[in-house]
């Protein structure tokens, strides 16, 4: 600390500390009822057989191919009107 002074030192410390005590918050989290994001999460879901499975593997999948369908013929109707939109203006 050739360079510097105890006060900039000082003065350095404090800043630091008022960093540490801002990021931390005001209150204490403990007692807000505030749960950690250390701890993991343990579900308690029922076993099914592999043919069970599959089939909720199947009607998830189904499911999803519907939905991003459905999407896409909205999108397509959509970019149609603002063509014919457009079209119509000019």
């Amino acid at each position: 600390m050739a360079d510097g002074s105890l006060s900039q030192f000082k003065a350095t410390l404090a800043r630091k500390k008022a960093r540490k005590d801002k990021a931390q918050g005001k209150f204490d989290r403990k007692k807000l009822g505030f749960k950690s994001s250390d701890s993991n999460q343990e579900y308690n879901f029922p076993k099914l057989p592999d043919h069970e499975l599959e089939q909720v593997k199947k009607r998830i999948r189904n499911k999803i191919r519907s939905e991003r369908r459905n999407e896409l013929i909205l999108i397509g109707i959509i970019l149609i009107g603002f063509i014919c939109f457009l079209a119509f203006i000019n």
